[in-house]
């Protein structure tokens, strides 16, 4: 499903439209943007329009397109959702390169995981980000995630196996750094 307006101080977050599908594969042709991602081969346009209408259905998922300035820069969700244990798979993309390093990744995981502890009914987001990758790493800390664990030589990343560094925020550690 698509996840409600959210409005930040540096970005907003708010449901995708089908017009920004173009954009969004422009972000998986540079090598750069996608080095740290799963992703084996960029998208077309109309694998990413069905990812979108798939994603706005499914009901254990929610996602955002991450704006500032007015601009469309990236997305962010909450996958996975087990409903009955309460966790969510957290992930995100800025695709802007200009925008990197200006704290919007850490906004945006500050207000999903607002999002998610204080209107959903969960109370644990887990994430993981690839050795070396810093500003992800940095990004996470930032908005409470810990890591818990590491999944050895699990990416082939820049010529090298690296491992993935598994991230979890629970609502209670959440809460003691957000009081009301």
């Amino acid at each position: 499903m698509y996840g409600p307006v959210i409005q930040g101080k540096l970005v907003s977050l708010r449901p995708p439209r089908p017009e920004d599908a173009p954009l969004m594969i422009t972000w998986f042709e540079d090598m750069e943007i996608t080095r740290f991602l799963a992703l084996r081969h960029p998208p077309n346009l109309e694998y990413e329009k069905e990812w979108l209408d798939k994603t706005a259905r499914d009901p254990n998922s929610v996602i955002w397109v991450v704006e500032h300035g007015g601009a469309v820069v990236g997305v962010t969700g909450i996958h996975e959702i087990n409903w009955k244990f309460g966790y969510g798979t957290t992930g995100t993309i800025i695709g802007d390169k200009r925008q990197w390093g200006k704290g919007l990744a850490r906004e945006l995981m500050q207000l999903r995981a607002r999002y998610a502890f204080t209107e959903l009914p969960l109370r644990k987001l887990k994430s993981q980000y690839y050795d070396g990758n810093v500003a992800s790493g940095k990004a996470q800390a930032a908005a409470g995630y810990q890591v818990v664990g590491r999944g050895r030589k699990e990416a082939f990343i820049g010529g090298k196996w690296v491992d993935a560094i598994m991230t979890e925020v629970l609502r209670e550690d959440w809460e003691k750094a957000n009081p009301v």
